[in-house]
Parts: C-alpha cells; structure tokens; sequence
C-alpha cells in the first residue's frame, strides 16, 4: 500500500512539476513593440542552470547572443540579443526554447503556450 501511495504522490508531483513555466518573460509591458525590440529578457527558475542555458545557446551564436547572469535562489536572468534581426533569428529562439525543454513562458502572471508565446511577442507578421 505504501509503495501505491508513493507512486500516485510522485505522478500528482511530476504533473504538476510540468504544469507550470520554468521562465517568465519580462519585457511584457504596455509599451512593449516586438518590431522594434531585438532584445529579449527573460527570468529562468533554478530548474535551468546557467551552464545548460549557454550550452544551448551556443549554437545559435550566428542568430543571437545570449547573456546569462546569475540572480540567486530566484534562478538566472537571460538577455537574448539578436544578432541581424530578420525573420530566421526570431524563429530560432524557438528552437533554443525547445532544446531547453521549454513548454510555456510566464507572461504577467499568466502562463503562455510556447507557440502562442512566439507568435504574440517575438514573431514579425
């Protein structure tokens, strides 16, 4: 019975665990233009260390730097600065998103889908 119990405690733990955004973007205001930003800033929980975060990023390096400064218990800041900004270096922080295990970003408060989160404030139509 113990065994049972344990088990269901650590799958309600792991659903919840996925449930909720390791990130959370800041740069989401009311004066916020994604056309003009080239720029992103984001808050990393502690789930993602700074060495897994530049590890991925360093293969984008063609596209965009990233800047990752350690902001204690609360997890890393990440600055992603476009390199040329045009379409294909937008899209490919979608990829460094995914590489990182990433299914939806803290938007004030608000949990974002990943692809909606794109679309709505990283994308150019």
């Amino acid at each position: 019975m113990k065994k049972v119990l344990g088990l269901v405690a650590g799958l309600m733990m792991a659903a919840f665990t996925f449930g909720q955004s390791t990130i959370a973007f800041t740069d989401a205001t009311d004066s916020y233009d994604k056309k003009a930003t080239t720029s992103f800033n984001f808050m990393f929980s502690p789930v993602h260390t700074a060495e897994d975060i530049s590890s991925n990023a360093a293969y984008y390096e063609s596209y965009f730097t990233v800047t990752v400064v350690d902001a204690g218990d609360s997890g890393n800041t990440v600055k992603i600065s476009l390199v040329e900004d045009n379409e294909m270096a937008r899209r490919v922080i979608m990829r460094l998103l995914v590489n990182l295990e990433i299914n939806s970003v803290g938007v004030n408060g608000t949990d974002v889908e990943r692809n909606e989160f794109m679309t709505t404030y990283i994308m150019v139509d």
